[in-house]
């Protein structure tokens, strides 16, 4: 069985393994040619410094939404979400049809925090405007664009209480097999009607103008936050027609409205700023944490290392051939803490992208491909000692990256950021191909060592040469 390791055996084990690795540096250069044609080979350690950063939000597609709040050591996250509903293109109701309800479906499979703690759900309308299908939509995007949450905009009678745990309402998928917890929103009679009327299934663009969308928000406190995976609403109604000329037939049936990729969805995020100044007081770790958009910064010094290897090299043209960065996990849980508080909600992203931070933006706002001389990812790794301990880590190979910084000479200090990442993958028998990587949207937290701490030292061992 795994035991959890301790901070201090993780640490001694860290420190043993380091001071094992500088024993093992290579430093003496080989000549192996003669005269200007020689090439050098040298090994040097460099220092790096570390930083919390908040980045700017980011524009994403969403796939699944969170909803709700959450109270944790890593600070207080708030998640709500603004939806348009495709219409069924060139639907008609009975020419009879008669309105029965309207209800709003939100599906999910699981929670963060605690589950028996009710949660208020909210549900407005968007009134004020809609989304515009290729602008970018950033997760921290203002409401009041949006909706002006006037009264005459509340979608419910009053809001829905919930209680992840104990939900009363839940859906079977038979190609799962399994019964999802269901949340049933139902409208206002003057909203159910309007809908109903709303019944220019021409476009999207003409339906969009009638209902813009909806905006679903909560409250009560920081306990629950869902895991919504799909979002839709139905319209109910029944008619009548004659049966042989006879009888006369009720009918009972539904229309679907649904938050897919036809339309465009914004699951928005709030961080409180003062959140990241507590981060900053633990000045012995640092913090990666989606979807809060909390980085942490690894910084370069271009500069000394432009120095030495010029030195080393003696003008001959450098390159890097190893410059591996290995970076020890420090919460991560293996499920057999009985004592594991809801503070520790979040696991350590499963990747982890390491990226120029002049290169962010453009990296997923404009989608362009991964590079190592740009950014490169790491997938967390596990390694199990001959004392049945596990420790988690973050490797990385930046030798590519640096060769391209050395030979330009572009920055005094080179900064990267660490952001955590979903990879998408398309596999056949012969490749495996990286498809998308895009911003993680899910909840994470992962802690690392900082450049402060006392005893480990952030640093990157480099074998370069020069030819």
């Amino acid at each position: 069985m795994t035991r959890k390791i301790s901070f201090l055996s993780l640490l001694a084990i860290l420190l043993i393994s380091f001071s094992s690795c500088k024993n093992d540096v290579v430093t003496a250069g080989s000549a192996v040619l003669s005269g200007e044609d020689s090439l050098v080979v040298r090994a040097d350690t460099f220092s790096l410094t570390s930083a919390l950063v908040r980045g700017k939000a980011i524009a994403v597609t969403p796939d699944s939404f969170m909803l709700g709040e959450l109270d944790s050591k890593y600070g207080h996250l708030h998640a709500d979400v603004l939806t348009q509903l495709a219409c069924p293109l060139g639907f008609e109701y009975p020419e009879n049809a008669e309105l029965d309800s309207v209800c709003i479906f939100l599906y999910y499979r699981t929670y963060y925090g605690d589950g028996s703690t009710p949660l208020a759900i909210h549900a407005y309308a968007m009134d004020r405007a809609t989304f515009n299908y290729n602008e970018p939509l950033p997760s921290d995007t203002a409401i009041s664009t949006y909706c002006s949450l006037d009264d005459s905009t509340r979608l419910l009678v009053r809001p829905a209480i919930v209680t992840a745990d104990a939900y009363t309402d839940s859906t079977y998928l038979s190609a799962n097999e399994e019964y999802i917890p269901t949340i049933v929103l139902k409208l206002k009679d003057e909203w159910a009607r309007r809908l109903f009327a709303a019944n220019d299934y021409s476009s999207q663009e003409a339906f969009n103008k009638l209902f813009g969308g909806i905006y679903l928000t909560t409250e009560f406190g920081g306990s629950t936050l869902l895991n919504v995976i799909d979002i839709n609403m139905a319209i109910y109604y029944h008619f009548t027609y004659m049966r042989a000329g006879v009888d006369t037939v009720v009918e009972k049936d539904m229309k679907g409205f649904y938050a897919n990729r036809e339309v465009r969805q914004l699951n928005r995020y709030m961080w409180q700023e003062s959140d990241l100044e507590a981060l900053e007081k633990n000045t012995d770790t640092t913090f990666i944490i989606s979807p809060a958009h909390i980085y942490t910064q690894l910084s370069f010094p271009m500069a000394q290392m432009q120095s030495v290897i010029a030195d080393a090299v003696g003008g001959r043209r450098p390159y890097v051939n190893r410059a591996h960065l290995t970076l020890p996990v420090l919460n991560y849980y293996d499920g057999l803490d009985a004592d594991r508080t809801r503070d520790d909600w979040a696991q350590p992203a499963q990747n982890m992208l390491l990226i120029r931070k002049s290169d962010l933006e453009r990296f997923f706002n404009d989608e362009i491909q991964l590079s190592d001389s740009i950014a490169m990812y790491a997938t967390l790794q596990s390694v199990t000692d001959t004392l049945d301990i596990t420790t988690y880590s973050y490797e990385f190979d930046l030798s590519t990256l640096l060769t391209k910084q050395l030979r330009e000479q572009q920055y005094t200090t080179l900064d990267m950021l660490l952001v955590p990442v979903t990879i998408t993958t398309s596999t056949t028998s012969s490749s495996y191909t990286i498809t998308d990587v895009s911003y993680n949207q899910a909840l994470s937290a992962t802690e690392i060592f900082s450049a402060q701490h006392p005893l480990y030292q952030l640093e990157l061992e480099v074998v370069y040469s020069g030819f």
